[in-house]
């Protein structure tokens, strides 16, 4: 049987179980499920990468092995190869830069990427919405990160003649 667009979505909402965003919400509810959202009319892989786009990432250093996950045991879910790939790419790596390294690098990959720029939007968002929580925090991230990142990302969109040029939401 294959992986499903519901698979994917019910293997986040139990990966990121009690995790919650910055803001204290449900982290599934709150930031992993719009994103899938509003990569949905880019098809079933990019709503699937979208829903697991931070398993790797945020699930690597639990305590217990079987919350663990990472593309190998992804792949031997049969999460799709595409999809597994566009996780690589936008899984930071410990210790790696945020621009220099993670941002360039989901860049280069077409779905990565695609995904990035959703996670990248939303984030800005959020950080509007924290900034009445913590206006400093919000301007670090608005300005240090996702600012930066965003344009980084529209221009490797735009210079992709192949699978860029999307509509961008």
């Amino acid at each position: 049987m294959a992986f499903t667009v519901p698979d994917a979505h019910l293997l986040a909402l139990q990966a990121h179980e009690g995790q919650v965003d910055k803001q204290g919400r449900d982290y599934y509810l709150a930031h992993l499920r719009p994103i899938a959202e509003a990569l949905r009319p880019f098809g079933p892989l990019a709503e699937m990468a979208g829903a697991l786009h931070d398993i790797v990432e945020d699930t690597r250093d639990l305590p217990e092995p079987d919350r663990r996950y990472d593309v190998d045991r992804l792949r031997a879910l049969g999460v799709p190869e595409t999809v597994v790939e566009a996780i690589d790419a936008v899984t930071r790596r410990p210790g790696e830069a945020y621009i220099s390294g993670y941002i360039r690098r989901a860049a280069a990959h077409p779905l990565g990427r695609l995904v990035k720029l959703v996670d990248n939007k939303h984030n800005l968002d959020a950080a509007a919405a924290l900034a009445a929580i913590d206006p400093d925090k919000a301007r670090t991230l608005r300005e240090g990160r996702y600012r930066p990142a965003r344009r980084i990302l529209l221009a490797a969109e735009a210079a992709d003649r192949e699978h860029g040029r999307r509509v961008l939401v």
